[in-house]
């Protein structure tokens, strides 16, 4: 056992070495610590000041390159979209200033925005949408049997116009004539936004979630064993948009090349066209040059990623 001398000397011990090391420190060992001291705080000092240099001086760089860019946009993007209608689709987190920007780069280019619509978190999902599928099965009895596929294969219809996915005759020219029936339908459900009357177009734009982080979403919901994991819902619908329109451009900033829907688009080697760079001033031209691009018959993967094809499309 430890008995009362060891725990005496054990306190002794601490003591001791405390009272050593506050005579060194206030004695032979005082000047050097203390240079020493001064001497890193001095280093930290000078390192911040550099770095801070440093970064208003690369903040100085992207001004002047924003302000470069601005002023080339007439050349880089002039009539590119001059005739053409498209519609915008955001998605629920989308950054308004981004899709501001990609709107205002359109009209620059000639476009008319035919239809500016948001999804809500749950717009393609099957929980809780038992109302929901009744009433598009009514406007619609040749849906698809497949709930998820249902909702989506409706909302396609709806943007487009053009029902494809269903037999060709009687069906199909039905869901074309009810374009409008049903997106009125998932408006009034909630499942969509829009300021802006329906109108069908063949070109898309779909911003994604700012600093998105799609490509982490891989569990199915817990509330519906037949829903699709979020990615999967997404890009199922992208891809299924891609198949009626004649072009879609999904465009997000640089975390959705990293780890967002515009990541998974091209890893998933997507129909769809792919643009990062939204956040800077080039990312809504690109945005532009790829949808005129896709009009003119031409996909790609555009941008300042590593996995971008190029940074932006020839101009048509």
């Amino acid at each position: 056992m430890i008995d009362f001398r060891y725990h005496l000397v054990s306190l002794v011990s601490v003591f001791l070495a405390l009272a050593v090391g506050i005579v060194l420190g206030a004695g032979p060992l005082k000047e050097p610590i203390g240079e020493s001291l001064q001497s890193q705080v001095d280093a930290l000092r000078t390192d911040r000041d550099d770095l801070r240099g440093k970064l208003e001086a690369a903040n100085g760089n992207i001004d002047k390159q924003n302000d470069f860019v601005t002023a080339a946009a007439p050349e880089l993007i002039g009539d590119t979209l001059k005739g053409t209608t498209i519609t915008m689709i955001s998605a629920p987190d989308a950054q308004q200033e981004q899709v501001e920007q990609v709107s205002n780069r359109i009209k620059e280019a000639g476009g008319t925005i035919a239809g500016d619509v948001s999804f809500v978190d749950d717009a393609l999902s099957v929980s809780g949408a038992g109302d929901f599928l009744t009433t598009l099965r009514g406007i619609l009895p040749a849906l698809p049997a497949d709930d998820a596929t249902a909702i989506r294969s409706a909302l396609v219809i709806a943007l487009t116009g053009k029902a494809s996915m269903l037999a060709e005759g009687k069906d199909r020219d039905d869901a074309q004539a009810k374009a409008g029936e049903l997106f009125t339908a998932f408006v009034d459900a909630g499942r969509l936004r829009t300021d802006t009357d329906h109108k069908t177009t063949d070109l898309f734009v779909i911003i994604d979630d700012e600093d998105s982080q799609l490509a982490d979403e891989t569990k199915p919901s817990p509330d519906a064993t037949n829903d699709q994991a979020t990615r999967d819902i997404i890009t199922e619908f992208v891809n299924a948009l891609t198949a009626e329109a004649k072009s879609v451009v999904v465009a997000g900033d640089a975390a959705s090349a990293q780890n967002g829907l515009v990541s998974v688009l091209r890893t998933e080697k997507s129909r769809a066209s792919t643009v990062d760079g939204l956040g800077l001033s080039a990312g809504a031209i690109i945005t532009v040059r790829a949808i005129a691009a896709g009009n003119a018959g031409t996909h790609g993967h555009f941008g300042f990623a590593s996995d971008a094809e190029s940074i932006l499309p020839g101009k048509v």
